[in-house]
């Protein structure tokens, strides 16, 4: 078992990342599910709060109605209310359908007004017994006798569009009572609060009243006649709504229990790129340890080897030293082919590049020539490093620049570079091929759009100890990023891969829009970096 304890410990350090991978991808699921979530809730509660509001601008209007007909000396004829009528919505500014009724003690319609008409559906004279539920009847009976605004459930008006009614005891003005008065919100008046913004066209909603009554912007599906030929297209049946996540809300309009439920239309698919990405460089991970593994095995089979040989130490210590020669001429040789091969790669780009006119097309061959160099330059760097792990990463930093500068630039740009790299700064392999790209993206970036043949083009590069963790700040002249501008959402191949880099750095990315600096926090990715 004591030969096998390295195979053992790398599967079991291996089992362990699985399971922080796993976890944190589930984090991830659940912080996207959370942001979809809190987007439900927060249109839901902002088209709550907009309906709360109409309904309580309809019952200052009400009240006002109110007022206005009890402080009459004479019961206001039809045409006086229209007018007051008219007079009230100029100074609320309510433009929406309404229709005013007076309905005497038995139940029959004597005014019927809107803003612009009287009785525009011809139901003067018409009894309200005839279209509505004798519950409701006997209950318009206990209004008459009561000094209250009630608001009764909604209906579908001959008219042909439904609405909130809200009744109150009419009385002269010697207190005696000749009716009641409805007055009549359209309905699509306050729903429409649910369906007026761009965003909100990816949500469905439903309504209820009571827990029992459906009603949409056109119709309520109370078991009564509908007199509008319209359907509303957002109406929450002709949508799915069994396997999603959902808010509801309870509104108590004057006594009137109006249920409220939102949910997405279709459910929101969460960004797999990061997910995928995690697996690609676990997988990447494990062929690494497997090949650690081989070797490890590999070694362990020279070394039980040589210890069989022990009496002719002289000869073993010979062959130890030879074989570590070979394993560096070995990984010497390896990154000086790997640089080569990235160096042919580049060229048959730039070959690629003579095959297109599209200025796109050459641009995007450029850029992925200009990125291979950069990983390229590591290898080259670590092949000429003694001990093949460790950059000088100030040296680094100015042939690539130097490369970009050659590529991109040409002779036409003069640039002045200013690296602020302590000349000892030494990173691993891996932390400078992510600082490379990310540096070289953004040198890139200045040439493309900030720098031109008439300015004084400056570049600045800095790399400062802060703590436990670097900080790199970058800065050109140019006239910098819009004061909006998002990595996360940037469509820029460029900028997102900075994006993915840092955060492979375990760092974080900040832009000041003022001074047109980029500011870099990361971490190297070995702990036996030297700084």
């Amino acid at each position: 078992m004591k030969h096998l304890k390295y195979h053992i410990t790398l599967i079991i350090a291996l089992i362990i990342g699985v399971i922080v991978l796993q976890h944190l991808i589930n984090s991830y699921n659940d912080t996207e599910k959370q942001k979809q979530i809190d987007e439900l809730n927060k249109i839901h509660l902002n088209a709550v709060s907009d309906a709360k509001a109409g309904i309580d601008n309809y019952a200052t209007l009400v009240s006002s109605i109110r007022g206005y007909i009890k402080n009459s000396k004479e019961f206001p004829k039809e045409k006086q209310i229209q007018n007051y009528l008219t007079d009230l919505l100029k100074d609320l500014k309510f433009n929406d359908s309404l229709l005013v009724n007076y309905i005497d003690t038995n139940h029959v319609m004597r005014y019927v007004i809107t803003p612009n008409q009287i009785d525009p559906a011809n139901l003067k004279g018409v009894s309200v017994s005839d279209f509505r539920p004798k519950e409701e009847v006997k209950e318009l009976d206990k209004l008459m006798k009561q000094d209250s605004i009630s608001l009764f459930p909604p209906i579908n008006l001959k008219e042909g569009w439904c609405g909130f009614p809200f009744n109150f005891s009419a009385k002269n003005y010697d207190n005696e009572v000749v009716g009641y008065m409805v007055s009549i919100l359209d309905v699509k008046y306050l729903l429409n609060a649910f369906y007026d913004k761009d965003i909100n066209q990816k949500f469905v909603h439903k309504f209820s009243i009571n827990d029992s009554v459906n009603l949409s912007r056109e119709a309520v599906y109370d078991g009564t006649n509908i007199y509008n030929k319209r359907r509303d297209n957002e109406f929450f049946k002709n949508f799915d709504l069994s396997n999603k996540d959902i808010i509801s809300s309870n509104i108590n309009l004057y006594g009137l229990d109006l249920n409220i439920v939102s949910a997405y239309k279709e459910t929101p698919v969460i960004n797999k790129a990061f997910i995928n990405l995690s697996y690609l460089w676990y997988a990447i991970l494990i062929a690494f340890s497997a090949l650690l593994l081989f070797q490890l095995s590999k070694n362990k089979k020279l070394y039980t080897g040589l210890k069989a040989a022990n009496e002719e130490i002289e000869l073993k210590n010979e062959a130890l030293e030879n074989n570590l020669y070979k394993n560096q001429t070995l990984i010497k040789e390896i990154h000086h082919r790997v640089k080569n091969n990235m160096q042919m790669i580049s060229g048959l780009l730039e070959l690629q590049e003579d095959e297109y006119q599209d200025e796109k097309i050459i641009k995007a061959l450029e850029e992925s020539r200009n990125r291979i160099q950069s990983m390229s330059l590591v290898h080259e760097k670590l092949y000429n490093s003694a001990s093949l792990q460790d950059i000088r990463t100030k040296e680094y930093i100015v042939q690539l620049i130097a490369f970009v500068e050659n590529t991109i630039g040409g002779n036409k740009v003069y640039v002045s570079k200013e690296i602020n790299v302590p000349d000892n700064l030494i990173f691993d392999a891996d932390t400078t091929a992510n600082l490379g790209l990310i540096i070289n993206e953004l040198v890139t970036n200045s040439y493309k759009y900030a720098f031109s043949e008439k300015n004084a083009n400056k570049i600045s590069i800095s790399i400062i100890k802060d703590k436990n963790t670097y900080k790199l700040i970058y800065l050109d002249n140019g006239n910098g990023l819009n004061k909006d501008y998002d990595f996360e959402s940037s469509s820029s191949l460029g900028m997102k891969l900075v994006y993915v880099l840092t955060e492979q750095l375990n760092g974080q990315i900040k832009y000041d829009n003022k001074a047109d600096t980029f500011i870099i926090y990361f971490n190297p990715m070995e702990n036996s970096f030297k700084g």
